[in-house]
């Protein structure tokens, strides 16, 4: 993982700029890969709306569309390295007002939370370029994705505090880890399936 440098984070794909003064950050990304980085900047553009009610997510402050720039307000605190069992309620709660609001993520790396330093009552989440959205309650894309932010929540949970799952979420977790076990198992086949039929 980059580190961000003079409070700039770069990589291939995006340009992060935090004004620690204004209490903002500036997230551009590249036109590079020009499909790619238009699906993921509106992708966030559009999921900071629908999270604009929650103190959780960051405020969207200005957007452009030209530049696939998005200005947002910048959450108190750093990354973290673990969760405290206070934050695990947080990130419960925070979970469900994200898929209330009808935003699903791919994953939840432990990257993507922030807090005070030594706070132990207080977490944040950042960076909503990979997410499904809700376009109908039933819709099976949308019920999928539940699921498997579900997955990610529990994954977390069983990772640093597996006593705070129920039986329940603990046999979903299992259940689903099996599943992207084999998945992975299967990965170097399609690959190389797919350059025989090249």
């Amino acid at each position: 993982m980059k580190k961000m440098i003079n409070n700039i984070y770069e990589t291939n794909k995006m340009k992060v700029e935090v004004d620690v003064d204004e209490g903002v950050v500036y997230k551009t990304f590249k036109k590079k890969n020009q499909a790619s980085s238009y699906t993921m900047y509106h992708r966030e553009k559009k999921a900071l709306i629908l999270l604009s009610d929650s103190t959780y997510f960051p405020n969207l402050l200005d957007f452009d569309d030209n530049k696939q720039t998005i200005k947002m307000s910048q959450l108190v605190g750093s990354h973290i390295e673990t969760f405290s069992i206070h934050q695990i309620k947080i990130l419960r709660d925070m979970v469900e007002k994200m898929l209330q609001a009808g935003v699903a993520r791919h994953a939840l790396p432990i990257r993507d939370f922030v807090a005070p330093p030594h706070d132990k009552y207080s977490l944040g989440m950042v960076d909503f370029e990979r997410v499904t959205f809700r376009i109908f309650a039933l819709s099976p894309f949308w019920l999928i994705a539940k699921k498997v932010t579900y997955y990610h929540l529990y994954r977390l949970i069983y990772q640093y505090h597996p006593h705070l799952l129920s039986k329940t979420e603990k046999d979903f977790y299992l259940i689903f880890e099996n599943i992207r076990s084999v998945l992975q198992k299967l990965k170097p086949l399609r690959k190389k399936l797919k350059s025989i039929f090249k």
